[in-house]
């Protein structure tokens, strides 16, 4: 099977799978099937060469269907094993809390497992991961299982998911760059390259032209800049050569660390900021123009955010003439997800809750990323209003101590890790 664009990259590969096979079917009670997804199911996986050694990058993405549930808990648990026996290391260890001084490239290379039985696979919803966990994935042990998942087409997928697609690339940003330069530079280059992958993916998905893999929808950003996008072409005219040149980094083996870090990382900041101005002016149905209005509308966009999800629970559910309490229902949405990010802050050993009234934490979360990413410029200036902007939102959704740029980023992480890292 091809796994990455290196043909020994592959067989590197394909060893890893095999172990990861044999320790899952002994961890994992009733497993059916086990699914590869993301780059490497695609056959552009990222990995780097070092000497005779090919040492692959961010994770392998594992779904397992089994017969038996099993917690979240358990399986990050299994995942962080099944990474040690590899000789890599565990997602808890890598995120849990976060440390800019702990990220290293060489050592975050983990596991990231996700286990469902065949009747959750039913009620997956339209999402672009399992949009790809049905069409472009590759079955690396037991049966077909793919067919359970509704066959919903690519412009069935609200376009939340690629709004949370795009704002999860900023934040990653956030968190790996730091004002000390305690980053490993292989990591804050590899945030790079995700962040323009977005940009692609993100732009894409909203003309209606996304195709999966980072190659093809590479290739028509490359063709199209231009006719889909002539405002966004005006402000970032080279936007398109930007994603091909690091889409280029990402497929090499032979991975150099950036030239002129830094500058590129300001370059690309400057330049997802704009992209979410417009994609989020086209997804709001508004006029967006400074941080200030991307970050009401991010805020403010819980109905439009939920709402198409909402009517495809309802439907499956109730069938289509229910898709009226969507509007009732989408006001809970809120109070649910606070609830159940006090019960995981709790969990991890943060005490103090967060109200339930205002913004779900993830909105929060993710206006926050806006000021806090804004609030730096090169030379690494820092614009203490917008910190403080920041610092305020980030505060409905995690109790911040810190007033200083890379430790709030840290803890910015950290209340990302707590929201995004449960099972909801």
């Amino acid at each position: 099977m091809q796994y990455t664009f290196s043909k020994e990259a592959d067989k590197k590969v394909a060893e890893d799978l095999e172990i990861i096979i044999k320790e899952i079917r002994n961890r994992v009670p009733k497993v059916l099937s086990i699914i590869l997804t993301g780059g490497f199911a695609r056959g552009e996986g990222p990995i780097k060469k070092v000497g005779q050694k090919f040492i692959p990058y961010n994770d392998y993405d594992l779904q397992i269907i089994s017969l038996q549930k099993v917690s979240k808990e358990e399986i990050d648990d299994i995942a962080t094993k099944i990474s040690k026996v590899l000789g890599y290391g565990g997602i808890k260890e890598i995120f849990y809390p976060f440390k800019k001084t702990n990220q290293k490239m060489a050592k975050s290379f983990y596991i990231d497992l996700k286990c469902d039985t065949p009747a959750d696979l039913k009620k997956f919803l339209p999402r672009l991961r399992n949009y790809e966990l049905k069409y472009a994935s590759k079955i690396i042990y037991g049966k077909e299982v793919r067919n359970l998942i509704p066959g919903f087409k690519m412009k069935e997928i609200p376009l939340s998911d690629s709004a949370k697609f795009l704002l999860d690339r900023v934040s990653q940003l956030i968190e790996y760059y730091s004002t000390k330069e305690e980053y490993d530079p292989e990591i804050l280059s590899y945030s790079i390259q995700q962040a323009y992958a977005a940009c692609c993916t993100s732009l894409l998905v909203l003309v209606g032209k996304y195709e999966t893999g980072y190659k093809k929808s590479t290739e028509i950003f490359k063709q199209n800049y231009s006719k889909y996008f002539p405002k966004l072409k005006k402000k970032i005219p080279d936007l398109d050569k930007k994603i091909e040149q690091f889409f280029l980094w990402k497929v090499n083996p032979n991975k150099k660390i950036i030239a002129n870090l830094k500058d590129e990382w300001f370059i690309v900041k400057e330049n997802i900021l704009e992209v979410a101005k417009y994609f989020f002016g086209e997804f709001l149905s508004q006029d967006i123009k400074t941080e200030d209005e991307l970050v009401e509308g991010i805020l403010n966009m819980r109905d439009i955010f939920y709402t198409p999800y909402i009517n495809i629970i309802l439907k499956s559910k109730l069938g289509s003439g229910f898709g009226k309490f969507s509007k009732i229902l989408v006001s809970g949405v809120s109070i649910i997800l606070k609830y159940k990010y006090n019960k995981r802050l709790n969990n991890i050993g943060i005490k103090k809750k967060i109200s339930l009234i205002g913004p779900a934490p993830e909105l929060s979360i993710f206006a926050s990323v806006i000021y806090l990413i804004s609030s730096i410029s090169r030379g690494n200036k820092i614009d203490y209003s917008k910190l403080l902007k920041g610092i305020k939102i980030l505060k409905m959704a995690y109790p911040v101590k810190s007033k200083k740029w890379d430790e709030i980023s840290e803890e910015f992480a950290n209340a990302y890790i707590a929201f995004f890292m449960q099972k909801i």
